[in-house]
Formats: structure tokens, C-alpha cells, sequence
């Protein structure tokens, strides 16, 4: 990862798509990764009332 944050210095976004392309989607995936960790973790809620 230490060598995708290199090369986002060395070339703007305009000059590469596909990289800022994968990038955007790799962040997308994170974020689902970790909504999907967060919803593991909480406990279920119960239908009282």
C-alpha cells in the first residue's frame, strides 16, 4: 500500500483513470468490509414491546 500512496504523488488523478478508478472502488470496499465487521459485532436487536 506504501507504494500506491508513492504513486499518487508522482501522477495526478486526470493522468492515470484506472488507478483512481481502482482506488474509489477498493475505498468502497473497505467500507463495506467494515460495516459488515461492525454489524457482526453488535449485539441483535429484540423486538420487546
Amino acid at each position: 500500500m506504501d507504494s500506491d500512496r508513492e504513486y499518487r504523488v508522482h501522477a495526478p488523478v486526470w493522468r492515470d483513470p484506472l488507478s483512481a478508478g481502482w482506488r474509489a472502488h477498493r475505498g468502497l470496499l473497505l467500507l463495506r468490509l467494515r460495516w459488515h465487521e461492525r454489524r457482526a459485532e453488535a449485539p441483535e436487536p429484540t423486538n420487546q414491546g
